[in-house]
């Protein structure tokens, strides 16, 4: 109950409207129980009388009474479809801002699928409630109420006749309800499952076909598909069974008045009128009680999607704007990190422990160690990704988590190790964080990240559609894309985790040409797999087991002989062996054209030679 009341909160914004409603309903209602009155009166003093005239003036008046009820029943159907569109639209937005707000911690448990359906099939069962629990639930007891009052005035013994399969109605639709809850979060629960391996299958397409695997993906969503399959049918079998016995009882009821009703006719205790009268109002009583356990089903439904939106609702952000949270003062792009320790939410294990530096205003900060060190744990707690377990993140003096996020992250720009695009132009990407920006800007930022080139070429050129996830464009087109729109915010703080991871040496170095330009002035993080990449950073952080091992420059730790040293000479070792190869395969292929030329020049000379010696020889 505590659910339904929560959804029903979400009508009370339009309290008028929804007073509207019930006064157009309840003048429909009455409209249709004056109905059978007039029908009463017709055949007794109209058809048993023959009065001709007083018939017609019945008929007009049923005739003006219908009309009217129409109208009110269309106001009324109208309104609740419209409040039940309103909650639905005021559940999405809420749903979806709540979840631009939960942190990144969230995101790394949370399935996508199941976010989606809860988004919206969830809530069209919810929509679907509210029209079902707002017109015929309220119709149910409003009938129930007046049509009783009506039958027992009427006649005491026949309404007790009438509705004496009420309770048995009333008590088995609550056990109904009751019982089939659990069942449709289930299959709710389900919906999501499936949801979930077609969102993954369809993200995953290319890496799908890459392996050869559609049919394994084929049986994997046909399981999902068919555990909901089974689910539903197993819903449908107990929902269908509640209707035939609300039908049951209720016709067992009508054929008692009946039956009862017509002695009582032939005993002259009752007029044939008023026993059509009694049977109508008996009818229409019994037909909102059948609807009860559809009603009670849709309810069930809806408190189950409820139980999932909420769910997702009373998460609370953890990285949010403390109480007092100020805005950071004039931008300078000093970072601070002082004895930080982080554990990611759930693991048992820092991933960060007894952290500390100082990257000063300018400088460029590389992050170098092998994966699982914690690299992107540092530059994720910078903007407040993330929050620190222990210790303090500064910037330009002040804790991150004193100041307003807005003013924090406004600062830093962030180019992600997975390079997202929006299935937009790619203006609209580059100036993603800065709408309002110029075209000149835009070109500007696609030039300082080697991307303007290829834009140039392109058909449309900055017009052009990327697709979904910037399906169009190469991993390093991406990437130089995502450095770009990071550049064009002219951030105080530049993170690149593992930017050019997806780019060729070449194109490497053009990016990397270009940053040093664009880093000037900037407090830059740099992570890499490349030392090549870090060479000329102001300071190099070495990271092993979420712990900095080794820091300096280059130059230092190559004289150091540490890790860095055994990194930077398996990597060099590499080039080399790389370098080698061309001209070992070049040699490889002389050696057979030397010997071919070789072999004739060694003959010709030792034809010569014999030449040479013969007379000698014959002489001697």
């Amino acid at each position: 109950m505590k659910v339904v009341a929560r959804i029903f909160g979400y009508l009370r914004p339009y309290w008028r409207r929804v007073v509207l409603v019930y006064v157009a309903l309840f003048a429909a209602l009455a409209l249709q129980l004056t109905i059978p009155l007039v029908l009463a009166r017709a055949i007794d003093d109209g058809i048993v009388a023959g009065d001709r005239g007083f018939l017609l003036r019945a008929a007009a008046l049923i005739v003006g009474l219908t009309l009217f009820q129409g109208l009110f029943t269309y106001l009324r159907s109208y309104l609740v479809q419209a409040l039940a569109e309103r909650v639905g639209y005021d559940l999405r937005n809420e749903l979806y801002a709540h979840l631009q707000a939960l942190p990144f911690a969230f995101y790394d448990a949370a399935q996508t699928g199941q976010l989606m359906s809860r988004a919206t099939d969830d809530i069209n069962n919810i929509r679907a409630m509210l029209v079902m629990a707002m017109r015929p639930l309220v119709i149910a007891i409003g009938t129930f109420a007046a049509v009783s009052a009506i039958l027992l005035r009427t006649d005491l013994t026949l309404a007790t006749v009438a509705l004496a399969p009420l309770p048995f109605l009333i008590a088995y639709s609550v056990r109904y309800g009751v019982a089939i809850r659990p069942v449709f979060l289930g299959v709710q629960q389900q919906f999501g499952a499936m949801t979930s391996a077609l969102q993954e299958n369809v993200a995953g397409t290319r890496v799908v076909r890459a392996f050869a695997q559609e049919r394994a993906e084929a049986v994997r969503f046909e399981a999902e598909l068919e555990e909901l399959f089974g689910q539903n049918l197993g819903a449908a079998r107990k929902s269908s069974f509640a209707y035939p016995l609300t039908l049951l009882l209720s016709g067992l009821g009508l054929a008692a008045v009946l039956w009862l009703g017509g002695y009582r006719v032939l005993t002259g205790a009752m007029t044939i009128g008023t026993l059509v009268a009694f049977n109508r109002y008996a009818t229409l009583q019994n037909e909102p009680v059948r609807w009860l356990g559809f009603v009670v089903a849709r309810i069930a439904r809806a408190i189950a999607s409820g139980e999932r939106i909420f769910e997702t609702l009373d998460t609370r952000p953890t990285v949010t704007d403390r109480p007092g949270a100020v805005t950071l003062g004039p931008p300078r792009g000093s970072v601070v990190f002082d004895d930080v320790a982080f554990a990611f939410p759930g693991s048992k294990r820092n991933a960060l422990e007894g952290v500390s530096f100082a990257a000063r205003p300018g400088e460029v900060v590389a992050l170098v160690g092998p994966t699982g060190s914690g690299k992107s744990a540092i530059v994720n707690l910078v903007p407040r990704f993330y929050d620190a377990t222990a210790g303090r993140v500064l910037v330009d003096g002040q804790d991150v988590r004193e100041v307003s996020l807005a003013s924090l992250r406004s600062r830093i720009g962030v180019v992600l190790q997975e390079s997202f695009l929006f299935g937009v132009s790619i203006r609209e990407n580059i100036a993603y964080g800065r709408p309002d920006a110029s075209m000149e800007e835009v070109v500007a930022a696609a030039e300082a990240a080697q991307a303007h080139d290829f834009i140039s070429a392109l058909p449309e050129g900055y017009e052009t559609e990327v697709g979904e996830r910037g399906v169009t464009l190469s991993g390093g087109q991406k990437q130089r894309l995502a450095i770009a729109r990071a550049l064009l915010q002219d951030p105080r703080i530049l993170i690149l985790d593992d930017a050019t991871s997806s780019v060729d040496t070449e194109t490497e170095g053009a990016i990397q040409r270009a940053l040093r330009t664009a880093m000037a002035g900037r407090t830059s993080f740099v992570i890499a797999q490349r030392v090549t990449t870090v060479q000329e950073a102001d300071q190099i952080l070495v990271l092993r087991e979420g712990r900095i091992v080794e820091r300096g420059t280059h130059v230092e730790l190559i004289g150091r002989g540490g890790f860095y040293r055994e990194l930077y000479d398996l990597q060099f070792r590499e080039q080399e062996a790389a370098a080698r190869m061309p001209a070992a395969a070049e040699a490889a292929e002389a050696i057979p054209k030397a010997r071919e030329a070789t072999i004739p020049a060694a003959l010709e000379a030792a034809g010569r030679t014999r030449t040479r010696s013969a007379p000698g020889g014959a002489g001697g």
